[in-house]
Protein backbone atom coordinates (compact mmCIF):
# COMPACT_ATOMS: atom_id res chain seq x y z
CA UNK A 1 0.00 0.00 0.00
CA UNK A 2 1.36 3.41 -0.97
CA UNK A 3 0.77 6.11 1.60
CA UNK A 4 -0.13 9.53 0.29
CA UNK A 5 2.43 12.17 1.18
CA UNK A 6 1.99 15.85 0.65
CA UNK A 7 4.59 18.23 -0.68
CA UNK A 8 4.31 20.16 2.58
CA UNK A 9 5.21 17.06 4.61
CA UNK A 10 8.20 16.33 2.36
CA UNK A 11 9.30 19.96 2.61
CA UNK A 12 9.11 19.85 6.44
CA UNK A 13 11.11 16.62 6.48
CA UNK A 14 13.78 18.19 4.28
CA UNK A 15 14.01 21.25 6.54
CA UNK A 16 14.44 19.00 9.59
CA UNK A 17 17.39 17.20 7.99
CA UNK A 18 20.89 18.22 8.96
CA UNK A 19 22.68 20.20 6.26
CA UNK A 20 24.94 17.28 5.27
CA UNK A 21 21.96 14.96 4.86
CA UNK A 22 20.20 17.63 2.77
CA UNK A 23 23.29 17.95 0.58
CA UNK A 24 23.26 14.20 0.01
CA UNK A 25 19.56 14.35 -0.89
CA UNK A 26 20.20 16.99 -3.52
CA UNK A 27 23.09 14.98 -4.93
CA UNK A 28 20.76 12.00 -5.28
CA UNK A 29 18.16 14.19 -6.99
CA UNK A 30 20.78 15.60 -9.35
CA UNK A 31 22.12 12.13 -10.12
CA UNK A 32 18.73 10.62 -10.88
CA UNK A 33 17.21 13.74 -12.34
CA UNK A 34 13.56 13.42 -12.93
CA UNK A 35 13.48 10.12 -14.75
CA UNK A 36 9.81 9.66 -14.00
CA UNK A 37 6.87 11.82 -12.96
CA UNK A 38 6.07 10.22 -9.60
CA UNK A 39 8.45 8.93 -6.93
CA UNK A 40 7.52 7.27 -3.66
CA UNK A 41 8.80 8.73 -0.40
CA UNK A 42 11.10 5.73 0.07
CA UNK A 43 12.57 6.12 -3.41
CA UNK A 44 13.57 9.68 -2.58
CA UNK A 45 14.85 9.28 0.97
CA UNK A 46 16.28 5.73 0.99
CA UNK A 47 19.26 6.69 -1.18
CA UNK A 48 20.16 9.43 1.28
CA UNK A 49 19.84 7.15 4.27
CA UNK A 50 22.00 4.46 2.65
CA UNK A 51 24.84 6.88 2.04
CA UNK A 52 27.17 6.64 5.05
CA UNK A 53 28.40 9.63 7.02
CA UNK A 54 32.10 10.07 7.71
CA UNK A 55 33.43 10.93 11.18
CA UNK A 56 33.67 14.57 10.14
CA UNK A 57 30.09 14.63 8.85
CA UNK A 58 28.84 12.79 11.94
CA UNK A 59 30.59 15.31 14.19
CA UNK A 60 29.01 18.20 12.30
CA UNK A 61 25.58 16.59 12.49
CA UNK A 62 25.88 15.80 16.20
CA UNK A 63 27.44 19.24 16.84
CA UNK A 64 30.45 17.84 18.67
CA UNK A 65 34.17 17.53 17.99
CA UNK A 66 35.46 14.68 15.83
CA UNK A 67 37.41 13.34 18.83
CA UNK A 68 34.11 13.01 20.73
CA UNK A 69 32.62 10.94 17.91
CA UNK A 70 35.74 8.77 17.89
CA UNK A 71 35.51 8.31 21.69
CA UNK A 72 31.80 7.39 21.52
CA UNK A 73 32.58 4.90 18.76
CA UNK A 74 35.45 3.32 20.72
CA UNK A 75 33.27 3.10 23.83
CA UNK A 76 30.47 1.49 21.82
CA UNK A 77 28.07 4.32 22.64
CA UNK A 78 27.62 5.21 18.97
CA UNK A 79 27.21 2.43 16.41
CA UNK A 80 29.50 2.56 13.42
CA UNK A 81 30.79 0.39 10.60
CA UNK A 82 34.18 0.04 9.03
CA UNK A 83 34.60 0.33 5.29
CA UNK A 84 38.24 -0.46 4.74
CA UNK A 85 40.12 1.83 7.11
CA UNK A 86 37.24 4.30 7.36
CA UNK A 87 34.71 4.49 10.15
CA UNK A 88 31.26 5.43 8.86
CA UNK A 89 27.82 5.95 10.34
CA UNK A 90 24.31 5.24 9.10
CA UNK A 91 22.12 8.39 8.91
CA UNK A 92 19.28 6.77 10.85
CA UNK A 93 21.67 5.76 13.66
CA UNK A 94 22.95 9.33 13.94
CA UNK A 95 19.41 10.71 13.96
CA UNK A 96 18.37 8.25 16.68
CA UNK A 97 21.52 8.93 18.72
CA UNK A 98 21.01 12.69 18.51
CA UNK A 99 17.41 12.42 19.66
CA UNK A 100 18.52 10.35 22.67
CA UNK A 101 21.21 12.88 23.58
CA UNK A 102 18.90 15.92 23.54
Amino acid sequence: MITAITAEKVYREILEMPVKEREKLFIVIARHGFEKDVYTHDEVFDDVRRSPFTIKEAAEYLEVAEITVRRWTTQGVLKSKRIGKNIVFHADELKSFKSRKI
